[in-house]
């Protein structure tokens, strides 16, 4: 093959497949820079665009088809990449599954766009309203099966940014992700105005205005007004309460090769023993610390607790008989560890146990990493504690990425807690993102409950958030990383607050759009004959 040859099949390839690989790479570029641990949550405000606008020349669907796939599972690895630390191949299988949920968003949006752009604005409302309720039902139905794995759904983008979160006490995180859909489909529009509808407009004194962008403008007002609101708020019946917690963050690794238990054992207690001279209330520990099973090797803890008379809220294995246990427990100096324990609920796939089917194929063993074999709790189990100025604390706790499950969360907030308790380890990806990615979850757990919500991580992300979801206190080393080994005392602020809407009546929101898209498209396809060709 000659030069020519090479020049012309390039020219070819770029043709036919050129734009619509740019399209597809750079939506899903914009939507990763607005993920964590990347600072610019307004990339998702356009991060549709380049999609949009490649849909307004038709191409074929199977080319959207080919170009979303491939886009979308380079996205996952990226976004995702730090599962490669304990299953390469698990992580690419984690990556095609979850490119393959938003396929059908995109084969949906470029199969009805075109037919809504150059209509009138009431008809363009529908579509303005279908494409956001088909991402919202997707994000909603990846959260619901075996292996569902609701991580970083759009919403996440605005973590920190607080101020437009605030809809998620009423309708969950699911509100955010319509809206940045929505607000995306406006600025779509507008463009599509601005280069074609008021061209060929007959009046064009009347067609300089586009409805469609004050619509998007008005949504964001809407969407920014009860954090204003709140922040002139002032009820006096309403009780502030300080609390001081000691966090402990080891950064512990390997902690069941041998020798390393007693390492780890010195390392937990040199950070309580520190934390215990600056008399917190409390001292929390992260995830599964203690060596081996808490009920089994117990003794060095209870010790401990009574050295320095300091209660003890810490992640632990417990096992019974034949059964192992991931939980958050509490040992007091007067009681010792409270045989009241909350049992982790949502164990993690292929980590802590294997799902059915699955269990019937042993050579997936090959794809994924070291499996537990733990038994789920069945109940919600909220611990009690006493302060040491006589008021009593009611905590939820929840265990590793239990806090990606709105219903969790919910299941605290309606048992009338008073704070959010994640314990977790994240020391097993590295440090490439996950510890922010998954404290981003719990900004949203906050403001959907009403509550404020303490982090304890094993490598990092410890802290506190506040129930608007600003992130108040976290533990830093003087480089400014959250990733170290080091311990430290913060200072919460415990308001007790109504149930929230969200809390009290669940996902009625997402389950609304599941009813109106499939309202939406009887009504498109009862209003106008679908084209064969697409």
């Amino acid at each position: 093959m000659n030069f020519y040859s090479i020049l012309l099949s390039a020219k070819y390839w770029l043709k036919e497949w050129g734009w619509g690989m740019v399209a597809a790479f750079s939506s899903y570029a914009l939507l990763l820079s607005a993920q964590p641990p990347y600072h610019t949550p307004e990339s998702a405000y356009v991060f549709l665009l380049p999609s949009l606008i490649w849909f307004s020349f038709k191409p074929k669907i199977s080319k959207v088809l080919v170009c979303y796939t491939l886009a979308g599972f380079v996205y996952y690895i990226c976004l995702i990449g730090w599962i490669r630390h304990i299953t390469f191949g698990g992580m690419l299988m984690a990556s095609l599954l979850l490119s393959l949920y938003t396929i059908p968003w995109f084969l949906t949006a470029k199969y009805f766009l075109f037919l809504g752009v150059s209509r009138s604005f009431g008809k363009r409302c529908l579509y303005l309203l279908f494409l956001p309720c088909l991402w919202v039902t997707i994000e909603w139905l990846r959260s619901q099966f075996t292996l569902g794995f609701p991580w970083c759904p759009l919403s996440i983008t605005q973590w920190e940014r607080p101020m437009i979160l605030q809809s998620s006490a009423w309708v969950g995180a699911w509100g955010v992700s319509f809206f940045l859909v929505f607000f995306n489909l406006c600025i779509g529009s507008y463009v599509h105005h601005l280069l074609v509808r008021r061209r060929d407009a007959q009046a064009p004194s009347f067609f300089n205005v586009c409805p469609d962008f004050y619509l998007g403008i008005g949504l964001f007002c809407l969407m920014v007004t009860p954090f204003l609101l709140e922040m002139y708020r002032v009820d006096p019946k309403e009780e502030i309460s300080k609390v001081r917690v000691g966090v402990c963050q080891p950064y512990l690794q390997d902690k069941w090769v041998q020798g390393n238990a007693s390492l780890h054992k010195d390392k937990l207690s040199g950070q309580t023993k520190l934390l215990s001279s600056m008399s917190p209330d409390f001292v929390v520990w992260p995830e599964a610390s203690t060596p081996y099973a808490l009920n089994l090797d117990s003794n060095w803890v209870k010790e401990l607790v009574e050295e320095t008379n300091t209660t003890l809220l810490l992640g632990a294995v417990v096992k019974e008989d034949f059964y192992s246990y991931n939980t958050v427990a509490k040992v007091s100096p007067k009681h010792g560890i409270d045989p009241l324990w909350y049992a982790k609920r949502k164990l993690v796939p292929f980590g802590e146990y294997i799902p059915f089917p699955f269990n019937f194929f042993s050579a997936l063993t090959r794809f994924v990493g070291p499996v537990g074999n733990f038994t789920s709790g069945d109940t919600f189990c909220p611990i009690s504690l006493s302060l040491p100025n006589g008021k009593n604390l009611k905590i939820g706790p929840l265990i590793c990425y239990e806090d990606i499950f709105p219903s969790l969360a919910r299941d605290a907030a309606i048992s009338e807690t008073d704070l959010l308790f994640v314990t977790t380890n994240d020391a097993w990806f590295g440090e490439e993102g996950c510890a922010e990615q998954h404290a981003a979850h719990s900004v949203l757990r906050a403001v959907e409950t009403g509550l404020p919500v303490l982090r304890c991580g094993n490598a990092g992300w410890s802290g506190w958030i506040d129930h608007l979801g600003r992130k108040r206190d976290v533990l830093r080393d003087e480089h400014g990383s959250i990733y170290f080994e080091g311990a430290g005392v913060i200072e919460l602020q415990i308001q007790r607050r109504a149930v929230t809407f969200y809390s009290s009546t669940g996902d009625f929101f997402p389950i609304a759009c599941l009813v109106c898209f499939i309202f939406l498209i009887l009504v498109i396809s009862w209003k106008r004959k679908l084209p064969s060709e697409v």
